[in-house]
């Protein structure tokens, strides 16, 4: 099976498995004038979201192992990160204070310090406890004695995204250097594909992303895929899998599903 045909098997599953599933409709006073069209817009609109991990989530992985990368099981990270002491909580915010103020100030530069730091104070007998709610990790991978925590996010993204996406990325650098599980990491928020598209992402959300680096901390489409398969314009290869979907009107067999009244 061919990098096509096995993206072609999980966008096809991905899209079954939600609308062969129990779908679930809440009540809205449109549904008495406009009943099939906001059905189908919940309909349409619970894909989207669980095409967050059902897809991107599972076709990263797959991409990566076809590029030597070894996939971990983030479960594993999230339901054991260590306890931070105190001291190490204040370098955490005091760097995102700073960061805050000046988004040149880069992760690279605060995972050397933060190495440092934990390796110039005795941080003995740390406690473990599951990641806090809204903090986890997506995708855990590990190459070349690096290991990637990346979070995969929304393209359409709300005002203040970015601040809460570089709260995680700092804890997850804090908890992995803490723990000692490599000896270096690297913390991404990626963003499947670009609606903006021929314009540039970044010019149109730019200022939601901040403080994070654009092609740095937060990568978008070919950004993001080419690094994790290896390849350039790994973004066409996909939605080339969705366009040729289309083309067989593969939507066709789910059309009961979208006109089957509430």
């Amino acid at each position: 099976m061919n990098i096509e045909e096995k993206i072609e098997l999980l966008l096809t599953n991905s899209i079954s498995s939600y609308l062969n599933g129990d779908l679930v409709f809440a009540s809205q006073v449109l549904d008495h004038i406009f009943p099939r069209e906001r059905r189908i817009r919940s309909i349409i609109g619970g894909l989207e979201t669980s095409l967050g991990t059902k897809l991107w989530e599972n076709l990263a992985k797959l991409l990566a192992s076809e590029n030597g990368f070894e996939v971990l099981d983030e479960m594993e990270f999230n339901n054991s990160v260590p306890t931070l002491p105190k001291e190490l909580n204040h370098f955490v915010s005091d760097f995102k204070e700073r960061k805050d103020l000046d988004p040149t100030l880069s992760h690279d530069d605060y995972y050397i310090d933060l190495v440092n730091f934990i390796n110039s104070n005795d941080f003995s007998n740390i406690k473990y406890q599951k990641i806090k709610k809204g903090q986890g990790v997506d995708i855990w991978l590990r190459k070349n004695n690096v290991e990637y925590f990346i979070d995969i996010k929304t393209v359409q993204l709300n005002a203040g995204a970015g601040d809460k996406c570089n709260n995680n990325m700092l804890y997850w650098y804090a908890y992995n250097a803490l723990s000692n599980r490599a000896s270096n990491t690297k913390c991404l928020t990626a963003f499947p594909y670009n609606p903006h598209s021929p314009n540039d992402y970044w010019i149109k959300e730019k200022g939601k992303i901040s403080p994070l680096i654009p092609g740095d901390e937060a990568l978008v489409a070919d950004e993001f895929w080419d690094f994790l398969f290896g390849k350039s314009e790994t973004t066409n290869l996909i939605l080339n899998v969705f366009k040729k979907l289309g083309k067989e009107n593969y939507a066709d067999q789910f059309e009961h599903i979208f006109n089957t009244k509430n």
